[in-house]
């Protein structure tokens, strides 16, 4: 190899190699996530009596880092992986916060406090901990396919627990005389399991995603 070939040798390499680091973003956009989904948790901890704000707050912020990620993603002439699976990936976690916005908006419109449905608690504890493993499985996908695809398993899993547990509180709930208490009590629940739905979705891209990287 002559000198002017092992000169010329980093000068291309650089010129291809990704310059903005969207593990980073994706991650920073998980911790915003988690970040939500725990502040809706903590809310009803609290009582859920009051306008959550922080919830809307946090989904601001993760809008704000979803169209930063898709900017650079349209500036950038190279990605570490598929442009489409990074904005796959930021589009559905982006579904997982709207997702804890709109549960705090259902329970406030309908007034179901978890003072008199602490079933509430336990949907929003099997939510943080899907939503943890996605930020797991984001942060580990860059430097360990393996474990983070343990991960999104995990958050997967996840979401069939849910599920079962959706069942089981749908059936106590119609054994209420209460028409207009299981309508209002229902819309929350739906929302809910939306709410896991959207995390069993981010957990499936994933495991496209890294089966494409391998």
């Amino acid at each position: 190899m002559t000198a002017e070939r092992k000169a010329a040798r980093p000068w291309f390499g650089r010129i291809f190699e990704p310059t903005v680091n969207f593990y980073s973003l994706l991650s920073q956009q998980a911790d915003k996530t988690f970040e939500g989904m725990q502040a809706m948790e903590q809310w009803l901890i609290a009582g859920g009596d009051h306008r959550c704000q922080r919830v809307r707050d946090l989904e601001d912020e993760a809008d704000q880092l979803k169209i930063d990620l898709e900017q650079k993603l349209v500036d950038s002439f190279m990605t570490p992986f598929d442009r489409e699976d990074i904005f796959e990936v930021s589009a559905t976690l982006d579904e997982v916060i709207n997702a804890a916005k709109a549960i705090v908006r259902e329970v406030e419109a309908f007034e179901v406090l978890p003072q008199k449905n602490p079933e509430l608690l336990d949907m929003a504890e099997l939510l943080v901990h899907g939503t943890k493993n996605l930020q797991q499985s984001i942060a580990l996908l860059g430097s360990d396919s393996k474990e983070s695809a343990a991960y999104a398993l995990q958050a997967r899993k996840a979401e069939n627990k849910f599920a079962k547990f959706y069942r089981h509180c749908m059936q106590e709930l119609l054994h209420q005389d209460d028409i207009k208490l299981i309508l209002r009590v229902t819309e929350v629940y739906r929302q809910m399991l939306q709410a896991s739905e959207r995390i069993d979705r981010v957990g499936e891209t994933l495991q496209h995603v890294i089966v494409k990287m391998s």
